[in-house]
């Protein structure tokens, strides 16, 4: 696989940034409303894969307390 690379103006006015902000805006809100709960899904999926400790899931709790 080779690298792309993408170039973007480094400097824009004010005007042109908020433009792009804006844009940003638009377009993760979008994203959001056509795959939020895919992503939400998917990041679950990645939380729950890498926070499960084996071992830890195999202990025992049903050692007695004492108050």
């Amino acid at each position: 696989m080779s690298m792309k690379v993408t170039r973007l103006y480094t400097y824009w006015s004010p005007a042109e940034a908020q433009t792009i902000i804006e844009f940003l805006d638009r377009l993760r809100d979008q994203l959001w409303d056509t795959y939020g709960d895919q992503i939400i899904s998917l990041l679950q999926e990645a939380s729950v894969s890498q926070d499960v400790d084996e071992l830890q899931a195999k202990l025992e709790f049903d050692d007695d307390i004492e108050f």
